[in-house]
């Protein structure tokens, strides 16, 4: 009904109820002049606002004066107390008048606030009933289903959910109705109009009737496709890595180790779960052991964060020793540990040592024989000059370097 339709009904009322009180008036309404004007002033003020209430209010005054207040069909007043009535009455619908239009606007105000909360939220909202059917969907989940408002109202979120996820939402929905959760939040893929698959962080609740029967479902609907994938690069790029790498949080359990630091170590996080636990298996030296645990406190400082590569000699579950570097790069809430294998590199630098040594004592010994030679070859000479012959060795190279 529109607003001018609902004013008509409004100025009518008045009408309609001095028919009726006039039907009923010998039979048992009289002397109560007033029994139908006040529901008239007050339903008058609902249909029709303030206009409405008041032009009823007023109508419904002439009416009752006219008709009922003795002298009957005039205005003219046998008594005061007849004229503070009327005056009690238009008052008393004007306030009706007044209140419920401050009323209407208030509450016109608040819903306009929270329909447009709702429709300008930065993520997206759905009323749904408990069987799943969408009552009312905003924009932004519009933008991320990739349907019309229309379109979804015609749906159910079964409609839109990867059948991969279908079941772990709908465990989660029975348990709500049964009450054995309030709510629930869950990760999830929507599959969109074009077919796109996007991910969505969805919260969800049930509102209850006063019999506490189901009303419907309040859904919270974050897209978190781009972090998905954030994650999903972060996750190749840590199996593939080259290096160990391994994660842990604050209270020291170990939340990830790649292929690589398995190899590395030989164990896996089922058989060390703990930081603490993985420190004793493989450094087994103590003081080794309290620099890397005083190490790993410290980078939970604020404004501490990552840590130069430091040599240690660590034990592997196979007993084997290795020599690794290892450094500890803070990342938010976690703390992650690079561990690089130079055990072979050692092993080469030690053979090339080996080498050097090798090839500077035959050197030594070379040289050592080459200046035996050269003495004795002088020896040769000057004992045949002293026989009065030339000398059998050329040693001029020898004079000469003896010079410079």
């Amino acid at each position: 009904m529109n607003s001018r339709a609902r004013l008509a009904l409004a100025l009518l009322l008045p009408f309609l109820a001095t028919g009726v009180q006039w039907a009923l008036w010998d039979l048992w309404i009289r002397p109560y002049v007033w029994f139908l004007y006040f529901p008239v002033a007050f339903f008058s003020a609902w249909l029709g606002g303030l206009t409405g209430g008041i032009g009823g209010t007023v109508i419904s005054a002439l009416l009752a004066w006219f008709v009922f207040i003795p002298p009957q069909f005039s205005f003219a007043l046998q008594s005061p107390a007849a004229g503070f009535s009327i005056i009690v009455f238009v008052v008393m619908g004007g306030l009706f008048a007044w209140f419920h239009e401050k009323l209407q606007r208030a509450l016109h105000s608040s819903v306009g606030r929270f329909e447009a909360t709702v429709e300008q939220a930065a993520v997206g909202i759905a009323l749904t009933t408990p069987d799943g059917r969408f009552l009312r969907v905003n924009r932004k989940l519009c933008e991320i289903a990739g349907y019309s408002a229309e379109e979804m109202t015609t749906m159910s979120f079964r409609d839109i959910t990867h059948p991969s996820d279908l079941e772990a939402d709908l465990s989660y929905v029975r348990r709500t109705l049964a009450k054995e959760i309030q709510d629930f939040s869950m990760e999830k893929r929507y599959v969109r109009k074009d077919g796109r698959l996007v991910w969505i962080n969805l919260t969800v609740s049930l509102v209850r009737k006063r019999n506490d029967a189901p009303d419907y479902f309040i859904a919270v609907i974050e897209d978190i496709t781009s972090r998905k994938l954030a994650e999903q690069r972060f996750a190749q790029l840590f199996e593939q890595a080259p290096v160990g790498l391994s994660t842990s949080n604050r209270e020291g359990r170990i939340l990830l180790m790649n292929q690589a630091f398995i190899e590395m170590f030989g164990y896996r996080i089922e058989e060390t779960p703990s930081v603490e636990e993985w420190r004793a298996r493989v450094l087994l030296d103590r003081e080794q052991r309290a620099a890397a645990d005083d190490d790993w406190s410290k980078k939970w400082r604020p404004g501490q964060h990552g840590s130069e590569m430091i040599e240690h000699s660590v034990t592997c579950r196979d007993g084997r020793r290795r020599t690794v570097l290892l450094s500890r790069q803070r990342l938010g809430d976690e703390m992650m540990l690079v561990a690089i294998d130079i055990s072979a590199r050692k092993a080469a630098d030690e053979e090339a040592r080996q080498h050097i040594d090798e090839l500077e004592r035959f050197h030594r010994a070379s040289v050592g024989r080459e200046l035996d030679m050269i003495r004795l070859k002088r020896e040769v000479n000057a004992l045949a000059l002293e026989l009065g012959r030339q000398p059998l060795y050329d040693l001029s190279f020898v004079t000469k370097a003896d010079r410079t």
